[in-house]
C-alpha cells in the first residue's frame, strides 16, 4: 500500500539511513535498513539499529496516534471490545491482543502497583466488593475509592473477601493519601466490621446497609485508652445532615479489654456432676435484648441535635459527650445537605463490572492487571500519551482507519501513496 516514504530511525528519528538488505516476512522479502547515525544508541547492541519501513520512526508516530484513540475508547470511556472492533474494522481478538500488550507496557513503563502517581488529599474512603463468575467459581473485586476525589485508591482481586483481604485493601489505599484515613464508609459486611475494628487505632466507620431498613445508619467511633477500646455507637437516620430540623439519635459506649482472659473449657467442669445445689435459681426472668447491627436504635440513649446544613452549624444540649459531638461534627463535614450512601464506592464497582470484558487466560492474577491497568487509564488519564506499544499491526487497521488529514500529512513529509 505504502510505495515510498521518507525514511527516519525509530530510535533517534534520524534521516541518516540506508539500505540493508532484505527481511523475509510471509513468503516474501521486505527491504532492510539501518540507521547511520554515530549518536543514535541501540541500548547494548554492538550494531546500530536496523529496521523495515513498518517500524520507522514516521510510521510509528501515525500508528501511535491510532492506537491512543483506540485505546481511549478501550479503557478510559469504557467501550465493549466488539464495539471497538466494528468501528476501526478489525477482529475482537486483535482487540484482545492488543489491549494485553498495552498492560504489559504500562507495566514496564509505570508499573501496576501505584494506582496513582501522587498522594491525594483524600481522609475518607468508601469500601465495596463485587464478584465474577469464572470456570472455576465467582471470584471478587474488592476496592478502597477516595470520597473527595472519586479516584480508586486500593485494589484487591481474590477468591475471598475476609477480614486480611479487607485490611490489605486498606493499606494500599492509606499509601496512596498524604495522611492516615480517618473514615471509612462501607456496607454491613462482617469482614469489613471487623477490620476497621482491629485497626489498633482511632477511626470512625460508617455503615449503611444493602437491605432494610434503608434509612438507618451506624456509626462506630473507636478510640483507645492504654487499656480498654472503647466503641461509640450511634444510631441516625441518614437524612440526619440533609435538611434544617430538631434530630433524634442513638448512642451507646461499650468498652473491652485490650488483654482480654483466655475462654474457659468448654463442657462442665470436673467433679461438678455430684456437688451440692446450694445456690437457689433466680425468680427473675432476663428479656434478651436486641441484637445484629441496628440494636443501637433500641438499647441506646436518646439524644437530639439542632441541624442547619445551609449555616453549616450543629447544636446539642450542654451535657452531651464531647467525644460525640466531634464525631457528628465530623460527618457534617462530609455530608451536609446530603444523605448518608455507599455509592462512590458501588459506583466505582458498577464500573468495573459493566464496561470490563475479559478475554485470554482467565486467572485472578491476569485479571487483576486487566483491571490495575483500566483503574490507573482512569485515575491518569495522562498515561495515554506516554505508553508506546511495541507490536507490528495488520495492515487492515492503517488502510480502514487512514483519514485525508493523515494522508496529506504523510504526504508533506515525503511519503507517496500507491494503492495496489
Amino acid at each position: 500500500m505504502l510505495g515510498q516514504i521518507q525514511i527516519k530511525c525509530p530510535l533517534c528519528g534520524s534521516l541518516r539511513v540506508s539500505p540493508n538488505g532484505t527481511r523475509p516476512r510471509k513468503g516474501r522479502g521486505v527491504e532492510a535498513f539501518i540507521c547511520k547515525n554515530p549518536n543514535c544508541k541501540n541500548d547494548d547492541h554492538k550494531t546500530p539499529k536496523q529496521f523495515i519501513l513498518t517500524t520507522s520512526h514516521e510510521f510509528k508516530r501515525l500508528i501511535f496516534d491510532k492506537l491512543k484513540r483506540l485505546y481511549e475508547d478501550l479503557l478510559k470511556d469504557g467501550a465493549k471490545s466488539k464495539t471497538i472492533a466494528k468501528k476501526y474494522k478489525v477482529s475482537p481478538s486483535q482487540i484482545s491482543k492488543l489491549r494485553a500488550v498495552f498492560v504489559e507496557a504500562l507495566d514496564k513503563l509505570e508499573g501496576l502497583d501505584k494506582l496513582v502517581k501522587v498522594p491525594q488529599s483524600d481522609k475518607t474512603i468508601c469500601m465495596d466488593e463485587t464478584f465474577l463468575k469464572i470456570e472455576n467459581g465467582p471470584i471478587y473485586i474488592i476496592v478502597a475509592t477516595g470520597y473527595k476525589t472519586h479516584k480508586i485508591l486500593g485494589l484487591k482481586v481474590s477468591k475471598s473477601r475476609k477480614e486480611k483481604d479487607m485490611r490489605e485493601v486498606f493499606d494500599e489505599a492509606e499509601k496512596n493519601t498524604k495522611k492516615p484515613i480517618s473514615n471509612v464508609i462501607s456496607y454491613g459486611w462482617g469482614a469489613t466490621q471487623k477490620m476497621t475494628k482491629n485497626l489498633g487505632r482511632e477511626i470512625t466507620h460508617v455503615i449503611h446497609k444493602h437491605k432494610k431498613p434503608y434509612k438507618k445508619v451506624v456509626v462506630r467511633h473507636y478510640f483507645y485508652t492504654k487499656t480498654h477500646r472503647i466503641t461509640l455507637e450511634i444510631g441516625i437516620k441518614n437524612d440526619l445532615f440533609k435538611k434544617r430540623g430538631r434530630r433524634v439519635f442513638y448512642y451507646a459506649i461499650f468498652k473491652t479489654p485490650l488483654n482480654q482472659l483466655a475462654p474457659k473449657k468448654r463442657g462442665r467442669p470436673k467433679g461438678s456432676k455430684n456437688k451440692s445445689k446450694s445456690k437457689k435459681k433466680s425468680v427473675k426472668i432476663k428479656k434478651p435484648g436486641k441484637r445484629g447491627l441496628l440494636k443501637v436504635f433500641y438499647n441506646g440513649k436518646r439524644g437530639y441535635v439542632n441541624v442547619d446544613p445551609y449555616r453549616l452549624t450543629l447544636r446539642f444540649s450542654k451535657n452531651m459527650d464531647p467525644k460525640l459531638i466531634a464525631v457528628l461534627k465530623e460527618l457534617f463535614e462530609l455530608f451536609f445537605r446530603k444523605t448518608f450512601q455507599n455509592n462512590v464506592g458501588e459506583g466505582s464497582n458498577s464500573v468495573l463490572q459493566s464496561l470490563l470484558k475479559f478475554c485470554g487466560p482467565k486467572t485472578i492474577s491476569s485479571f487483576e492487571d486487566k483491571i490495575r491497568a483500566f483503574v490507573m487509564i482512569r485515575n491518569q488519564p495522562e498515561l495515554l500519551l506516554k505508553v508506546r506499544i511495541d507490536r507490528n499491526v495488520r495492515d487492515t487497521l492503517i488502510s480502514c482507519n487512514l483519514i485525508t488529514p493523515e494522508l496529506a500529512h504523510l504526504m508533506n513529509q515525503g511519503c507517496t501513496l500507491e494503492i495496489k
